[in-house]
């Protein structure tokens, strides 16, 4: 088992299965069209990475360098390496990796002596930067927008340790034979027997690697009707046997070798002596002149909805002195009434209500009710009215009502909601209008006349739970372009993008820790990274984001924890409100604007940095700033602002002092600093560790 480099001036391939290696790709020349996963995409100079077990082949190359590393060598760094995968878009060197390659080609054509840690260094850059952990054994997704056959994929990789057939697959998925074997044609450009059997080599090269189990025994755990097929179907794919594989693994060096498996020709060296060689992109250190202020983009408005399911919930948290909560740095704050039952008006005190009303509103919350009949609109119609002619300063315009109605087209016909809406309408002109749409998708055959009803009644909002099963079912079952390998945020984007109707009008109705991509469906932690970028995206697209005020035991994002002390986004919070509204500068790792007159710095780690837990980042501010120029930095991390254990986590009762509940909630807030510029234009450094946001705002004299 050896590493293999090869240049080919022209390549394609049919579909196959990559077992037993990791294959790095690219061009020359910038002209590799591929596909990964039935996913097909032109990298220009970008370098493909293809996993373990994924399904590829090559469209159209042109002057294709091609390197294959044995998965040995991956175990060797890594035991859990069969529990992660490698994301092409996290990796930063690019030509970094690159230049490795180009200075092990000129060695090797002109007779020098050879660099033995070139495969060694690209392992490390693969593992340093785009690396994805997994929960379970990595098998691909395919990228198909079939529901059938995305029913048939998944109950075969739920029963690759198993014996089934054809015929099993097409009987649970209530589809004909024949149907289904064509629909691997379609898709995957293979039969099933292949994407089976390929399938099971990938997990028996996992135990043959990582166990002792014998070849029979392996044989019989991956579900091969005997030993013999299993040895002849390894044999036929890999080219040896599991008895060879397993002799081989012993011969194995520690540090791999490259071997080049044709000679390069000539006209191609041209483009790779045209490359410089570059050492390791220094990725950790980031050189920022202040005043180079280059915004992109205009922040969107964007508000803040915190679940209530009942009013009783929300009077508990405005009466209770206990949870003394603070919502202010949230963007548009609006609690969101979930639940009104029919006889709710009845067992409600007028008084209490309008006071809690009055409440909200002075702390500049909204006060949005989710409606879903027409006995509720009416109820909320009688409230609202009475709330008017109690509240004078309110009926005339003296202080801004700030009531939503939220109309739920699961349980109200279009009609209806029409009319509810033009008859309040009527009565004030400040209260803002919703619509949940999930109904409307179910209701209607195509999402454009989805799309269509939602012009014509022109809301301010539109509620999507697009993290609902269903709802992605619909989806994928009724439009091209919605799948079920992409991510959450992504269908929401391509909804709203095919909409055609301004991104600050939706809402993500239901955000839990499913929605991040690198949490694998809410299976992983979440890092500040993630909530970072969730809170780009939120000004950079605008509109509406449903949290819960206090977690609980589901993966729903919350604001506060179940003590009602801050959760992390809360801090996150406070450190963009200066970016709010405001034109701003953003990369991978910092944000700036110029609010005020002042320098405001949000600074983080990179999305692929998340699993380098001694990693560091250097931060090197240039300036033209004068003496007694004021740094003030905020620093957020696991001893500052974000203390998972802060409290004890079960539900027993036990009984804490007051003055030590305070101490502990003062221990849950970032730490502050304060600089003095006290040399002329002097060059600020800032490091910044793993898992860690530093918010800075330079205030100049």
């Amino acid at each position: 088992m050896t590493c293999t480099l090869v240049i080919h001036e022209r390549l394609s391939s049919a579909p196959s299965r990559n077992i037993n290696q990791i294959i790095l790709l690219f061009s020359l020349t910038n002209e590799l069209r591929m596909t990964i996963n039935s996913s097909t995409f032109d990298l220009d100079n970008h370098i493909a990475i293809i996993n373990h077990g994924d399904i590829f082949n090559i469209e159209q190359g042109q002057n294709i360098v091609e390197l294959r590393i044995p998965l040995v060598y991956f175990y060797m760094k890594d035991t859990q390496f069969f529990y992660h995968y490698f994301d092409r878009h996290l990796l930063q060197s690019n030509l970094y990796i690159k230049s490795l390659l180009f200075n092990r080609i000129h060695q090797h054509v002109s007779d020098e002596i050879d660099d033995d840690d070139t495969i060694s260094k690209i392992i490390q850059t693969l593992f340093k930067e785009a690396v994805v952990k997994h929960p379970s054994l990595y098998t691909p997704r395919m990228s198909v927008n079939h529901p059938s056959f995305t029913k048939a994929l998944t109950f075969i990789n739920q029963h690759v340790l198993s014996y089934i057939t054809l015929s099993d697959v097409a009987q649970h998925c209530n589809i004909s034979e024949s149907y289904c074997s064509n629909l691997f044609g379609r898709y995957l450009h293979m039969n099933f027997k292949e994407y089976y059997t390929t399938l099971k080599l990938c997990r028996a090269l996992h135990l043959l690697l990582t166990t002792r189990y014998s070849i029979s025994a392996i044989a019989t755990e991956i579900g091969f009707t005997s030993h013999t097929n299993f040895t002849n179907q390894f044999k036929k794919f890999l080219n040896f046997s599991p008895k060879q594989f397993r002799i081989r693994l012993q011969n194995i060096v520690d540090k791999p070798q490259l071997h080049f498996t044709q000679a390069i020709p000539d006209h191609l060296l041209s483009y790779i002596n045209q490359n410089t060689r570059l050492e390791q992109l220094a990725i950790e250190t980031t050189n920022i002149h202040i005043d180079h202020f280059k915004p992109q983009q205009q922040t969107q408005t964007a508000t803040a909805f915190i679940r209530f399911n009942t009013f009783n919930e929300l009077f508990h948290y405005l009466f209770n002195e206990y949870y003394n909560i603070d919502l202010s740095y949230l963007p548009h704050p609006t609690v969101l009434i979930n639940d009104l039952s029919n006889d709710w008006m009845q067992h409600l005190n007028q008084n209490l209500l309008n006071l809690s009303i009055e409440k909200l509103f002075d702390k500049n919350i909204s006060l949005a009710l989710t409606i879903k009949s027409k006995q509720q609109f009416d109820s909320v119609y009688q409230m609202i009215l009475n709330f008017l002619n109690d509240t004078q300063d309110y009926k005339k315009h003296l202080k801004q009502v700030k009531f939503m109605l939220i109309f739920d087209s699961a349980s109200m016909t279009p009609h209806d909601i029409h009319l509810a809406h033009l008859k309040l309408k009527n009565k004030h002109k400040n209260i803002k209008y919703g619509l949940i749409i999930d109904g409307l998708l179910r209701h209607f055959k195509t999402v454009q006349e989805t799309y269509d009803l939602m012009h014509r009644m022109n809301f301010h909002f539109y509620f999507i739970d697009i993290e609902n099963t269903n709802i992605k079912n619909l989806l994928v079952d009724k439009t091209k372009g919605f799948t079920h390998t992409a991510t959450h945020f992504e269908n929401y984007l391509r909804f709203i993008q095919e909409s055609q109707i301004p991104s600050y009008k939706f809402v993500y109705s239901h955000l839990s820790k499913r929605c991040f991509k690198y949490t694998n469906n809410g299976s992983l932690p979440l890092q500040l990274s993630d909530l970072v970028c969730h809170l780009t995206q939120l000004m950079k697209y605008g509109g509406g984001i449903c949290y819960r005020l206090f977690e609980d035991d589901s993966l729903d994002i919350a604001l506060f924890n179940k003590y009602g002390s801050l959760k992390p986004i809360m801090h996150l919070y406070q450190f963009v409100a200066a970016f709010m509204n405001e034109p701003i500068e953003i990369t991978n790792n910092y944000m700036l604007s110029r609010k005020d007159g002042d320098y405001h710095f949000l600074i983080f780690n990179k999305i692929n940095d998340r699993y380098l837990s001694d990693n560091k980042q250097i931060f090197k501010l240039n300036n033209r700033l004068n003496t007694q120029t004021q740094f003030i930095m905020q620093t957020l991390n696991h001893e500052h602002g974000m203390i998972a254990n802060l409290l004890p986590q079960d539900n027993n009762p036990r009984y804490i002092e007051k003055h030590i509940l305070k101490h502990l909630d003062r221990s849950n807030y970032p730490k502050t600093e304060l600089y003095i510029q006290q040399i002329q234009h002097e060059t600020r450094e800032i490091t910044l560790k793993h898992d860690e946001v530093k918010y800075l705002c330079i205030k100049p004299t």
